[in-house]
């Protein structure tokens, strides 16, 4: 095995940066902690096929662009047919498993799945759940992360609760990020960065001197000052 020049790993490695990069893209966005077990092996395949140039020179790197490309078009194609079959789905991913129910804990069903009552616990502490006993439904989900459901009475009062109606809210959109104004808000509020730079005088502030700004669906604006050194 060749090794490579030293002058070719920076161009092999953003040539495959890039090629990667985009693959991960068309792949979709899930979190990691979300990847099914086909994503993750089709990941690592990935990461494998890319190292391949960046070790043996006498590999070119189109061969290696070509595999991953056909990983990903395998990957889509299966994707569509999980989306369109719910058998399919089934065989890839498998299905849930209900590990609590009515605050019971379904052991037979951890021992078919290979949970451990430690693992059960440690991501119930994680939600915030320190008794079995509160617990309607726990659901273990095909990508590991375990769904937990109350019960009704060991739930936070709601709005819902109380019979007390309450205003729909919006995600605040940001309006100055690290001193810049935000051009696609100030369109959508119908405004221009004059009316922004009069706004934030009005309240004491420099447009330069604002880190982060943000305004609500009823104009409320919220400003962070950039911290001064």
């Amino acid at each position: 095995m060749h090794s490579v020049p030293l002058w070719q790993f920076p161009a092999r490695a953003l040539v495959l940066y890039l090629i990667v990069m985009v693959a991960l893209r068309i792949m979709g966005k899930r979190e990691i902690g979300q990847l099914s077990v086909f994503d993750l092996v089709v990941s690592v395949m990935m990461a494998e096929l890319s190292t391949l140039p960046m070790e043996d020179r006498r590999v070119p790197i189109y061969e290696a662009a070509i595999s991953i490309a056909s990983l990903v078009l395998f990957q889509v194609a299966v994707a569509f047919l999980q989306i369109k079959s719910h058998r399919f789905r089934h065989l890839i991913d498998g299905e849930p498993s209900v590990l609590i129910e009515h605050g019971r804990i379904q052991d037979r069903e951890m021992q078919r799945i290979r949970y451990s009552v430690h693992d059960l616990l440690t991501q119930l502490r994680e939600k915030g759940v320190a008794n079995v006993a509160d617990v309607e439904f726990a659901i273990l989900e095909t990508s590991g992360q375990l769904s937990v459901i109350p019960k009704a009475e060991a739930r936070p009062l709601t709005a819902r609760d109380l019979g007390k109606p309450v205003a729909a809210e919006a995600i605040p959109l940001p309006l100055v990020i690290d001193g810049r104004p935000v051009p696609k808000t100030l369109a959508i509020i119908g405004r221009d960065e004059v009316w922004l730079r009069d706004e934030l005088e009005h309240r004491g502030y420099a447009l330069e001197n604002v880190f982060y700004a943000t305004i609500d669906a009823a104009g409320a604006i919220w400003i962070d000052e950039r911290d001064r050194t």
